[in-house]
């Protein structure tokens, strides 16, 4: 796990993380330390407007996937105490349901009855998911009846999603917020009522996002967020799937992510 000197002005670095629990918190910690050897901490928004302005790069930004319960109880404590900025990406119509995202919903219940769903099946239910969300959880519900309870057993409870009071109480002084982007944009108006609501959660409009497809795995979607569909939403940066370094290059509505190597 290396950062090279040579980097620092010449690039910026988006690192992404999910769910923090007890097993991964050292690396979590080691991989902040790491990069802050080298790149200065700053909300996401900034370091995409250095991109889009071909100002001097050589930021550093974290970014949250989720609003994960595991996330305020260890991840968002320690950087509130080295003072490091960060942003969390929000999916409103799961936020204090103590439910999961419909993906994930689904996944569980692929790997608890692998049997019940064919190939087909399951490729219509991803592709339900980004172009007709109402028809996947209506799907999902059907499921408690047809094939039983969702097994939520083995779930930590903490990989669920924090209540918007919880959310609330982070300072906002540290705290970027984000939408995730889980819809294809031909749901715009969709995505505008939850931008709606959030903002009166939060008394402000989420500055960033993150494009996530229903399946990582999956095949490309015939309908994608780009520049002109982002800023009919008046968002400053998005995350995309690309990996790497952010450079002068690198399009402010498709930024990508830095992965570490083991």
């Amino acid at each position: 796990m290396k950062f090279w000197n040579f980097w620092k002005s010449s690039n910026s670095v988006i690192l992404e993380f999910d769910h923090i629990d007890d097993k991964n918190m050292d690396d979590f910690v080691q991989q902040i330390e790491e990069v802050e050897k080298y790149y200065a901490f700053d909300r996401l928004e900034n370091l995409a407007r250095r991109v889009f302005q071909r100002k001097k790069l050589g930021l550093a930004s974290i970014f949250f996937k989720n609003p994960r319960k595991s996330v305020l109880l260890r991840a968002v404590p320690f950087l509130l105490e080295k003072k490091i900025p960060f942003t969390i990406s929000l999916r409103a119509d799961c936020i204090g349901l103590n439910r999961l995202p419909i993906e994930e919903e689904l996944n569980l219940y692929l790997r608890k009855y692998p049997e019940k769903f064919s190939a087909e099946t399951q490729a219509q239910l991803f592709d339900w998911g980004w172009s007709h969300p109402q028809k996947a959880e209506a799907f999902l519900l059907g499921l408690r009846k047809t094939v039983g309870p969702l097994p939520l057993e083995a779930v930590d409870p903490t990989f669920f999603f924090a209540t918007w009071g919880k959310l609330l109480e982070i300072p906002n002084e540290w705290v970027s917020w984000g939408i995730t982007l889980n819809v294809s944009p031909q749901l715009t108006s969709w995505v505008e009522n939850e931008i709606l609501f959030m903002r009166q959660q939060l008394g402000q409009h989420p500055q960033v996002a993150r494009v996530h497809y229903p399946s990582e795995n999956h095949r490309v979607f015939p309908f994608e967020w780009d520049e002109a569909s982002l800023k009919k939403l008046a968002l400053e940066a998005c995350v995309g799937r690309l990996d790497g370094a952010v450079t002068h290059s690198s399009d402010w509505w498709n930024l990508p992510v830095w992965r570490f190597s083991t």
